[in-house]
């Protein structure tokens, strides 16, 4: 029987977990065979060592560590030999992400010493800073880009509202006016529901970054009012989307029907997000989390090892 020269990968992390900043908790996984760790990929928020190791090499288990906060980390060993240390990546949120393999934003993992305490300030001072400016770069393109194909669909329908006509001239009846409503608020409400997830973050972070900025303090309040009143809307989709959850008029309704219903309820808020998009953009590239702090003049990126190259619900794994 062969005796692994290294420290349970368990206790490694429980020691990491201590000293890191707030509140974490350690759990070993076991991918017992490559199928179950394939499983990791859509999830590993990566574009560095791990996701490689990932994709060509054994990783029979790893350590999540997971933040009050909501941060998900994965540890594990970097190669057999003690001396390498460990590799540390993220994984995505499952709350507002479905698939993160290969995302453009992704932070890079990078190679953490093997002694916990330089261990964890590697992730304290390294790695985390560089996940929050990696998420905070996400969740804004994410935004932006729903925001954008909201106005170009607005635009053309309150052209349609203003004139009376469709884009291709003919005139409207009152009752294809109403059907003009129904299809933009159930397109609407497919598009806005990735603003009602990945806003709050970043007006959070928005909302630190203009406390002495009063007109745009304004400005990050209104918005944030605005995705409150949508709130029950996400719910009730969310709801939907469950039917064990589901009230039972509600399992009656076709999803285009629940979808259009919500769009409906949520065109004020869209208005008062399209209105302030330029502002929310500025506002946010303002607010963007502060950059790790550069090491010293012979120090190395990963705390005394070479870094490695800069490049829905989940389902378990846990075998």
């Amino acid at each position: 029987m062969d005796v692994s020269p290294r420290p349970f990968l368990g206790d490694i992390a429980d020691r990491i977990a201590v000293l890191l900043p707030g509140t974490w908790t350690a759990q070993v996984e076991i991918y017992s065979h490559p199928v179950w760790q394939g499983d990791l990929l859509p999830w590993l928020w990566d574009r560095g060592e791990f996701v490689r190791a990932v994709e060509n090499q054994r990783v029979p288990y790893a350590a999540k560590l997971t933040s009050d906060m909501g941060v998900e980390l994965l540890l594990a060993e970097c190669g057999s030999d003690p001396q390498l240390g460990y590799l540390v990546g993220a994984l995505s949120s499952h709350q507002e992400f479905d698939n993160s393999y290969n995302n453009p934003y992704a932070p890079s993992s990078i190679v953490l010493p093997p002694r916990p305490d330089p261990a964890a300030k590697a992730i304290t001072d390294t790695f985390l800073p560089s996940y929050h400016r990696a998420l905070h770069a996400r969740r804004l393109g994410a935004v932006v880009s729903a925001l954008d194909q909201l106005r170009d669909e607005y635009d053309a329908v309150t052209a349609i509202w203003e004139s009376g006509r469709s884009s291709d001239g003919t005139s409207l009846t009152g009752h294809d006016m109403v059907e003009v409503n129904r299809t933009f608020a159930e397109y609407a409400w497919r598009i806005f529901r990735a603003v009602l997830t990945h806003a709050p973050g970043l007006l959070q972070q928005c909302g630190a970054a203009v406390a002495d900025r009063s007109a745009d303090a304004d400005t990050v309040a209104q918005l944030s009012e605005a995705l409150a009143s949508s709130q029950a809307a996400l719910n009730a989709w969310r709801r939907s989307q469950n039917p064990a959850a589901a009230q039972p008029s509600a399992r009656l309704l076709p999803p285009v029907e629940v979808r259009t219903r919500l769009g409906l309820e949520a065109v004020p808020a869209i208005e008062t997000w399209l209105a302030a998009r330029d502002a929310f953009v500025r506002i946010a590239h303002s607010a963007v989390p502060a950059s790790p702090a550069q090491p010293a003049i012979g120090e190395t990126t990963s705390a005394g090892k070479p870094g490695p190259p800069a490049h829905s619900h989940r389902p378990s794994p846990r075998r």
